[in-house]
């Protein structure tokens, strides 16, 4: 099933980049896609069971992840592997133009990084009930709700989950989200991660498990956020970039 992977996931990023420019180098386990100015590779880590997306604008050393992914070849199947899929593609195509997409100089730290809404998307590969709700909140609203779908849509599925009350086989591929998402994440996208979902762990049994499944950053942020667990938050102001969730992060950050 690995072969089969990584079949379906280069068929979809060749179909996504070759016909802008880059071409694609095979190399023992890995996949290279190259403009000259790009590098984005893809690879699979056996021991630990998991894809990854990596990009270097430079070569193919210093690379960024951009997402991981759980995929187990003795259980996982097609779908799996085509959920995968999709989410690389939607990693290397969010700029209009593929060719470029990373090339630009950042305007700020959040400008290229991934936000609620792409979350959400990623969510929706896990839940696919979730994709409805998302199409009604872009078709509802100016600006996607981050917090708001987090709590009102997203929560009440994943909660029993995080508690270990409901469908423990989706844990890991969830955490794998939520390490991901927190890695490349803008300041609302990790809020959103360890204030509003991680912070919905009251059985702490369950956090321990949680806790196992995180990398050492998002684990380190969760202890954090557990520490605002019960204080109000203010609701969302869609005119305003910065948000409760941004000014409480960077404070974490500063101590």
């Amino acid at each position: 099933m690995e072969n089969k992977a990584f079949k379906i996931i280069e068929e979809k990023l060749s179909e996504a980049l070759l016909k802008n420019g880059f071409n694609l180098e095979k190399k023992e386990n890995n996949l290279i896609f190259s403009n000259g100015q790009n590098f984005y590779m893809v690879s699979f880590d056996s021991s630990r069971k998991r894809f990854d997306l990596f990009l270097s604008s430079e070569n193919e050393e210093n690379k960024k992840s951009l997402s991981a992914w759980l995929f187990d070849p003795a259980t996982d199947n097609e779908q799996q592997a085509n959920d995968i899929a999709n989410d690389f593609v939607q990693c290397v195509t969010r700029g209009k133009n593929v060719k470029i997409v990373r090339t630009q100089k950042k305007k700020s730290d959040d400008d290229n990084n991934v936000s609620p809404l792409f979350l959400m998307n990623r969510l929706a590969n896990l839940f696919p009930e979730l994709r409805e709700d998302i199409k009604e909140e872009k078709d509802s609203y100016a600006s996607f709700r981050g917090v708001t779908f987090a709590k009102e849509k997203v929560l009440p599925i994943i909660e029993p989950i995080l508690n270990g009350r409901d469908n423990q086989e989706k844990l890991k591929k969830l955490c794998a989200i939520f390490n991901n998402a927190y890695l490349s994440g803008d300041l609302d996208t990790r809020g959103i991660v360890t204030i509003i979902f991680l912070n919905s762990i009251d059985d702490e049994s369950a956090r321990k498990v949680v806790e196992k499944e995180l990398n050492d950053e998002l684990r380190k942020a969760a202890i954090e956020a557990k520490k605002l667990k019960g204080k109000k938050i203010k609701p969302e102001k869609l005119k305003k970039k910065r948000t409760f969730i941004s000014d409480t992060l960077n404070s974490a950050n500063r101590n």
